[in-house]
């Protein structure tokens, strides 16, 4: 009989165990379905059904926040004392208490949240109220916190130091940004700044890392967008003898300036390779064996654009030759397609070729004299549609391009073999990308 009834009441136990779990599973499941709703008098409703639970009047404080700040800081408090390791909440009040100038308060709430919580959103918030509170050493301290912490995006980061301390090399040392993913979020937003020297400096760590070459090559285009070739050349030079990219390096004083000079590759349209300008109206394709780089002229492309350019070193006070071996087929004389030499620097014209086409043979030259500051030249394959002329239709295609040092005396006026470059009563308009 005593076991009979010790049997019932542990049946009974159970049960009464089992049907407690199902009530609190269903006021916890109507709980999270109204807290769901976003609405205040729902969420009241899901707090006063499950009053244990932090998670609710914080989110309340969210939804009562912008027509009640004192509720909402009351919710705050309230959801902190159910859960201590609430992050969150104890940030959310950390910046209610600083908007009414509790600054202790603000900041023992924040830092209990930087306690509770050792990731990126904590150091964070104290980095920033720290910066407000303009406390450099406390503002380096939780930032640098903030940078250890991989970040998705840290820009905002290093804005924020940038207004603090606009000193790129002070940043990189106060932050510790030595891991490459911080490192080129750091090079991205120095270049966002316009600062060459800081942009090379930074990317030199990441050449020292051996890693990162896209982001590099990026860095060079820059670079040299910015007219700062002489800052890309050595980043290029040892990406090249690293071999992370599949050039020589560049040397001003050597016997060929150009980079893929033989089109023994398909442009890259980075750094000192050519940069081809995608053009409506003209293809362009690539040949082996032999090699040559070829464009198709539909006769529906504009009246004038770039076609290809690239930037090369040269020594000042020097004289050079550009030699273009070329065929034509389909392109009359006076096609308007040539190359133009121009100093970097200055954008002064220093050397043209004659149009090309059939009527000239495979082959032009032109003679360039660098001037006393000229350092880097880029050189450009244009079209400019000649008056008189219906826009070109036929296929270009280049063999080789070289420019490499002439002795003075080639270039002087009456001596040179190379062909007449005098004037023809206009100059070029460029118009990039068909524009």
């Amino acid at each position: 009989m005593l076991k009979r009834r010790c049997a019932f009441a542990l049946k009974i136990g159970c049960l009464a165990a089992l049907m407690v779990g199902i009530a609190w599973n269903v006021r916890f499941g109507i709980a999270d379905l109204l807290a769901r709703r976003k609405q205040p008098d729902d969420t009241r409703m899901a707090m006063r059904l499950l009053p244990a639970t932090a998670v609710y009047p914080a989110q309340l404080a969210d939804e009562v926040y912008a027509i009640d700040p004192a509720s909402a800081k009351s919710l705050l408090q309230g959801a902190v004392k159910l859960d201590r390791y609430d992050a969150s909440s104890w940030i959310r009040l950390g910046l209610l208490y600083e908007s009414e100038g509790d600054l202790p308060q603000a900041e023992e709430a924040l830092l209990r949240a930087a306690g509770a919580d050792s990731t990126f959103l904590p150091s964070w918030s104290l980095a920033n109220f720290y910066f407000r509170r303009e406390n450099a050493a406390r503002f380096w301290y939780w930032a640098r916190r903030a940078a250890q912490m991989a970040p998705d995006d840290a820009t905002p980061l290093f804005r924020l130091a940038w207004y603090v301390s606009p000193n790129a090399r002070e940043i990189a040392g106060r932050l510790q940004v030595q891991r490459p993913v911080i490192e080129v979020q750091f090079v991205n937003f120095l270049m966002a700044q316009g600062d060459p020297e800081a942009v090379t400096e930074a990317a030199s760590h990441l050449l020292v890392a051996g890693k990162e070459a896209e982001t590099l090559l990026e860095v060079c285009d820059w670079l040299i967008d910015h007219q700062h070739p002489d800052l890309a050349l050595p980043l290029w030079n040892e990406l090249a003898e690293r071999h992370q990219i599949p050039y020589a390096q560049l040397v001003a004083g050597s016997t060929d300036a150009v980079t893929n000079g033989g089109f023994g590759k398909s442009p890259a349209s980075r750094g000192f390779d050519w940069h081809l300008k995608p053009v409506e109206g003209v293809s362009s394709f690539l040949n082996v064996n032999p090699n040559a780089l070829g464009f198709d002229f539909s006769g529906e492309e504009p009246n004038s654009f770039l076609i290809m350019n690239q930037a090369a070193p040269v020594q000042p006070q020097k004289h050079y030759v550009l030699a273009i071996d070329y065929e034509t087929s389909g392109i009359p004389p006076g096609s308007g397609i040539e190359w133009l030499v121009t100093d970097v620097a200055s954008g002064a014209v220093l050397a043209r070729t004659g149009s090309l086409s059939a009527e000239r043979g495979g082959e032009t030259s032109a003679c360039v004299a660098a001037t006393d500051g000229t350092k880097f030249v880029n050189l450009s394959l244009l079209y400019q549609r000649q008056p008189g002329t219906v826009r070109v239709e036929g296929k270009l295609t280049l063999k080789g391009v070289r420019l490499s040092g002439a002795p003075a005396e080639a270039c002087m006026t009456g001596k040179s073999p190379l062909p007449d470059l005098s004037p023809r009563g206009y100059e070029p308009t460029l118009v990039v990308n068909g524009g």
